[in-house]
């Protein structure tokens, strides 16, 4: 059905078939039915990975130019890192809950020490920084001037 208006004639229905039309004008290239994860390298259906790994795969048309063609490194849920709750430490090489260190610690996993070992260690420095009572009190007296 269309209809004369100022501006001309125009349609007032839109069809699904119809080419000219808007009809999902704004839809993107089909998304795969599956991907292969870079890890397991299987073939795995859409739903076995996240939403982000998904759009990074599929096309964009808001991309930079080559961006699209360049080959994607997904990786499906199953081989997906999860989330530190256990951390190692450096200095009694137990594996302990994260509660068991230190936020600054936690941050570098590797060179990370307990909150246990971190006490121990802060102990002995301080016991390693209490004067000597066998210093010469020679040395203590002197002065600048004295060396001059």
């Amino acid at each position: 059905m269309s209809r004369q208006g100022p501006a001309g004639k125009f349609r007032l229905e839109t069809s699904w078939n119809d080419p000219h039309g808007t009809f999902k004008s704004n839809d993107q290239q089909p998304a795969p039915k599956s991907l292969k994860c870079v890890f397991c390298n299987q073939e795995k259906r859409i739903d076995a990975f996240s939403k982000t790994q998904v759009q990074k795969a599929t096309f964009n048309p808001y991309a930079p130019a080559g961006w699209n063609n360049k080959k994607k490194t997904v990786v499906c849920k199953q081989c997906t890192a999860k989330q530190t709750v256990n951390l190692t430490c450096m200095t009694c090489t137990k594996t302990k809950p994260l509660e068991q260190f230190a936020k600054n610690q936690r941050r570098h996993a590797e060179k990370a020490r307990c909150l246990k070992c971190m006490k121990k260690r802060e102990e002995e420095d301080v016991q390693d920084s209490d004067p000597d009572d066998s210093s010469d009190d020679e040395f203590l007296h002197e002065t600048w001037h004295d060396h001059m």
